[in-house]
C-alpha cells in the first residue's frame, strides 16, 4: 500500500512538473525580443524597424530591442539571424536586398528560403527616377531618345553596384535596347548633389530621398516604379504610363525568423504586426517617410518573395552582373 501511495505521488509530481514545463514553453513572449537589421542606424529601414518594434512591445508587453548589424550588403545581419535559435526571440528585418543578394554574390553563408521563415511584409517605399531640369528631358521617352542618340552617354547614379536601383535601370535599359552609364555612389545625398551641380544626369532612388528636391523644382521626376501612381508624387507617371516596360517594385521591408520557428509564434507575431500596421499613428509615420504599410499572411509574403527573386534574377542578367565570391 505504502509503495502504491509513493508511486502515485511520484507520478503526480512528474505529471505536474511536465505540465508546468509545457505551460512555460507555451508562454510567448516572456523575455525581450530582438529585431536585427542588416543596415546602419538612420536609414528608412531603421526607422521602420523602430516603429514596428515600439508597437510590438506595447502589444506583447515585453521590450523589443533593435540591433544594427550592418555590413556586406546586409549579409552579416541575415546570417546572424539565420544561425540563431528558432525560438521567436531573434527576428530579422528583411529587405529587398535579401532577394537581390543571391544573384550578386556566390557562396552566401545561408540559403534564405531554407534557413529563414517569413512572417509578414511590413512596407514598401516607392522608387523614383529624376533628372536635372537643365537637360531639357521632360519625360521618360525623352530620356530613351537621348540614350539611343548618345549610346553610353546618359549617366545616372545609384547607391551602388548591384543595388535595387542599379539593377532596375539596367533592366529598363535592356528592355528598351539602350546603353546607359551607371555611376555608383555611397549614398543618396552625394549623388543628388552631383545631379544638382550638373555632374550627373539623373539619380534613381527612393521618393523619400528626393521628394524635397522635386518639390522645389531642383529635380525633375520622370517615372515611379510602383504599379500605380504614388500617393507621394501623384503627378508622376508609372513606367507603364511612360511607355516603358511595366516593372512594378519598390524598396520593400518585411519581418522574418529563423527556420524552425513554430507556426504558433509566427502566427502570433503576424497577427500583432498586422494590427500595428493598421493604426493611424503608424500609417501617418510611415507616410512621412513615403512608405506604404503592407501586412498580410506569411504565405502571402512567401509568394511575394518568390516573385521578387524572379525579377531580380532577370535584372542581374540584364545588368551583366558578375557575382562576387564570398569564399567558403
Amino acid at each position: 500500500m505504502f509503495k502504491t501511495i509513493i508511486g502515485a505521488a511520484t507520478l503526480l509530481c512528474n505529471t505536474l512538473l511536465y505540465c508546468g514545463a509545457v505551460q512555460a514553453q507555451e508562454i510567448y513572449p516572456s523575455k525581450p525580443i530582438k529585431i536585427v537589421l542588416g543596415v546602419a542606424p538612420g536609414a528608412s529601414t531603421d526607422f521602420l524597424a523602430r516603429e514596428v518594434g515600439r508597437g510590438l512591445s506595447e502589444r506583447v508587453k515585453v521590450p523589443v530591442v533593435i540591433e544594427n548589424k550592418a555590413g556586406a550588403n546586409t549579409i552579416i545581419g541575415t546570417n546572424a539571424v539565420a544561425k540563431s535559435a528558432p525560438d521567436g526571440y531573434t527576428l530579422y528585418l528583411t529587405t529587398i536586398t535579401t532577394a537581390i543578394n543571391p544573384f550578386v554574390y556566390t557562396n552566401l553563408p545561408f540559403d534564405f528560403k531554407k534557413d529563414m521563415k517569413n512572417i509578414v511584409l511590413l512596407g514598401v517605399a516607392d522608387n523614383v527616377f529624376a533628372v536635372t531640369p537643365k537637360m531639357g528631358i521632360n519625360n521618360a521617352q525623352d530620356m530613351i531618345a537621348y540614350a539611343k542618340k548618345n549610346p553610353g552617354q546618359f549617366t545616372y547614379g545609384s547607391s551602388g553596384v548591384g543595388t535595387i536601383h542599379n539593377l532596375l535601370m539596367e533592366l529598363i535599359a535592356d528592355r528598351t535596347q539602350v546603353q546607359v552609364n551607371h555611376i555608383p555612389y555611397k549614398g543618396a545625398m552625394a549623388a543628388v548633389t552631383d545631379v544638382l551641380g550638373g555632374n550627373l544626369m539623373g539619380y534613381f532612388g527612393t521618393i523619400s530621398a528626393q521628394r524635397e528636391f522635386i518639390k522645389r523644382g531642383d529635380l525633375k521626376p520622370l517615372f515611379v516604379t510602383s504599379a500605380k501612381r504614388s500617393i507621394y508624387l501623384p503627378e508622376v507617371q508609372t513606367l507603364a504610363e511612360a511607355g516603358l516596360p511595366p516593372i512594378a517594385t519598390g524598396y520593400w521591408m518585411g519581418l522574418s525568423a529563423p527556420a524552425g520557428t513554430s507556426d504558433a509564434i509566427v502566427n502570433l507575431l503576424n497577427k500583432e504586426i498586422n494590427a500595428i500596421l493598421r493604426t493611424p499613428e503608424v500609417i501617418q509615420k510611415f507616410n512621412q517617410q513615403a512608405i506604404d504599410p503592407m501586412g498580410g499572411t506569411p504565405a502571402e509574403m512567401d509568394t511575394f518573395f518568390d516573385e521578387e527573386l524572379k525579377l531580380w534574377q532577370a535584372a542581374a542578367i540584364a545588368a551583366k552582373i558578375v557575382p562576387i565570391s564570398l569564399g567558403k
